[in-house]
């Protein structure tokens, strides 16, 4: 079994509505969505979504690893509870970014909070993680990566963590440049004030693959209930 550790909005939370909608598809239910975007044709939407669609609105922290065979889901979620205890939540200004030919959700400023949440999620919970194997090592596209992203990728099965991890919540696969403009457009017309408000950051979820390509689901969530302070990342 594949899983990650993720930030998402809850369910009823505007936001969780208009990405769902966006992205067709309902993470917390696995409900496919019928909704039309105004300005792109059916297909195209389709295309412009379909990578970002299999595992939903998301903002990965852990990103997708193999369950260690001497672990369980249910092991991971309890752990993840007892940590969430006492995490504060955050509050992000964020906006629609341009991030490696793609559109997401990004932190309008350095969001060292964010960062440091990410840190510990990626290192306390490794134990969690199965070795990386040929075909883990495949999927890292390792020709690609420089000296850093690859001594992360040995260390913690995943380029992208610690100095290299960069928050973002995906709302489009690779697109041409040519397209930026227009898809930007359709993208802030369907968000509305929403792409303007900050993110709360107040609970991560446990995302499984049942298998192999399925789309993921959220097997729980954990709220963070240290509520000393609300923080700003």
């Amino acid at each position: 079994m594949r899983c990650a550790i993720c930030f998402i909005p809850p369910a009823d939370n505007p936001l969780s509505i208009a990405a769902a909608r966006w992205l067709r598809r309902d993470p917390y239910t696995g409900t496919k969505i019928a909704w039309p975007i105004d300005g792109l044709a059916e297909p195209d939407h389709a295309f412009l979504t379909a990578a970002p669609r299999r595992v939903g609105f998301h903002g990965s922290f852990k990103a997708s690893f193999r369950l260690d065979s001497a672990r369980t889901i249910d092991q991971l979620a309890t752990a993840l509870d007892k940590f969430c205890r006492r995490v504060s939540p955050l509050q992000v200004p964020v906006q629609i970014g341009w991030v490696q030919n793609s559109f997401a959700f990004i932190p309008r400023d350095q969001a060292d909070g964010l960062s440091e949440l990410a840190a510990d999620l990626v290192t306390v919970f490794d134990h969690f993680r199965a070795p990386l194997t040929d075909l883990d090592m495949a999927r890292g596209d390792i020709g690609r990566l420089n000296t850093r992203q690859f001594a992360n990728l040995m260390a913690w099965g995943h380029p992208h963590v610690l100095d290299e991890f960069r928050f973002h919540m995906a709302l489009t696969g690779p697109i041409d440049e040519l397209e930026r403009d227009y898809v930007s457009f359709v993208l802030h017309r369907h968000f509305g004030e929403l792409a303007a408000l900050p993110l709360e950051v107040g609970q991560v979820a446990v995302f499984v693959e049942p298998e192999p390509s399925a789309p993921f689901l959220i097997h729980s969530t954990h709220q963070f209930t240290a509520h000393h302070q609300r923080k700003t990342a």
